[in-house]
């Protein structure tokens, strides 16, 4: 399964705090099966567009909220961002629903 972003999209991360290594992280440990990762689809009614919102916590144990198109075997990393308290809530009420 290959991971893309684009070069812009580091810069975009760094500017709202967040680090492109946690979301690298993050991913390559659900690939490798060794955390957990809450899927939520999610559609843009004005686009069409079908992306997926993946939910994780970070090596540091910080949750993250990431926006990807899955496309077969290949994530195409959109965003990433912090979950809204009320998120974070559900994620864990996920956790402990699926622990």
């Amino acid at each position: 399964m290959a991971i893309t972003y684009y070069w812009g999209l580091a810069r975009l991360l760094a500017m709202s705090g967040i680090s492109f290594d946690d979301v690298a992280d993050l991913l390559y440990a659900w690939l490798r099966g060794e955390r957990r990762i809450w899927f939520m689809p999610a559609v843009d009614d004005t686009t069409g567009l079908k992306p997926s919102v993946l939910m994780g916590r970070t090596d540091s144990g910080d949750i993250l909220m990431l926006l990807a198109r899955i496309d077969r075997r290949d994530i195409y990393i959109i965003n990433a961002s912090r979950p809204s308290s009320e998120l974070v809530a559900d994620f864990e009420a996920w956790e402990a629903r699926n622990d």
